[in-house]
C-alpha cells in the first residue's frame, strides 16, 4: 500500500512540475525549459506504468523496460539539459576529479549486479557516470559556473538519492514504512521540485 502511496504522491508532483514547464515553454519559448518538460514527462509516464501494474495488477511490472525506457529518457533530457546550461570546455584542461564520479557508478553498478539484470545496469551507470561527470567538472569550475550551481546540486542531489533507494533496496524488503527505500523516494519527490528554480535562474542569467 505505502509503494501505491508514494508512487501516486510522485506523480502528482510530476505532472504539477509537467505544468509549469510547458506554461513556462509557452511564455518564454526556452530549449532549457522544453528539456526540463520532458525530463518531468519521461519520468512520470515510467511511474504512470509502474502504478498501474500495482493497481490492476497488484503487483510490480513484470516487463519493467517500459518504466525504465522512459527513465532511461529522463538521465538523457537531464544530461541534455546540463550540457545546454553552459558545454564544458575541456580543451587544455586535465580533468581528474570528474571522473571520480565515473568510477563510482562502474562500482555501484558492478554491485547491484548482484541482484539486477547486467544490461539494465550498465546503461543506468553509463548514464549515471554522465551526469556525475557532468556536475563534477562545473563544480571544479565554479567560478566559471556561478549561475549553473543551483542545477548542478539539483542534479548532483537527484543522483545521490537514486543510489540511496537501489542500494536501500538491495538489503530491506518489507513492503512498510521502516524500509528507508520508501524515505528516500520521498525525498526523491521532493527533489523534482526543485529543478524549476534552479533552470529558473539560468533563464533569467
Amino acid at each position: 500500500m505505502i509503494e501505491r502511496i508514494e508512487n501516486a504522491l510522485q506523480i502528482a508532483v510530476l505532472l504539477a512540475c509537467v505544468s509549469v514547464s510547458l506554461y513556462r515553454v509557452a511564455a518564454g519559448r526556452s530549449r532549457m525549459w522544453t528539456l526540463l518538460f520532458f525530463f518531468y514527462g519521461s519520468w512520470v509516464l515510467g511511474d504512470i506504468y509502474w502504478l498501474a501494474c500495482l493497481i490492476f495488477f497488484d503487483q510490480t511490472p513484470q516487463i519493467s523496460v517500459v518504466s525504465d525506457l522512459s527513465w532511461y529518457a529522463s538521465y538523457i533530457f537531464l544530461y541534455m539539459l546540463l550540457r545546454h546550461a553552459a558545454p564544458p570546455e575541456t580543451a587544455g584542461r586535465k580533468r581528474v576529479l570528474p571522473w571520480t564520479g565515473v568510477l563510482f557508478a562502474v562500482g555501484m553498478a558492478a554491485f547491484f549486479m548482484q541482484w539486477g539484470k547486467i544490461v539494465s545496469n550498465l546503461i543506468y551507470a553509463s548514464l549515471m557516470a554522465l551526469l556525475l561527470y557532468s556536475v563534477i567538472s562545473r563544480f571544479q569550475d565554479r567560478k566559471k559556473y556561478t549561475a549553473q550551481q543551483p542545477l548542478c546540486i539539483a542534479v548532483l542531489v537527484f543522483c545521490l538519492l537514486e543510489y540511496a533507494m537501489w542500494t536501500s533496496s538491495c538489503f530491506f524488503w518489507s513492503e512498510g514504512p521502516e524500509n528507508p527505500y520508501y524515505w528516500f523516494d520521498f525525498l526523491l519527490t521532493v527533489s523534482f521540485v526543485f529543478f524549476l528554480p534552479a533552470t529558473k535562474k539560468k533563464v533569467a542569467e
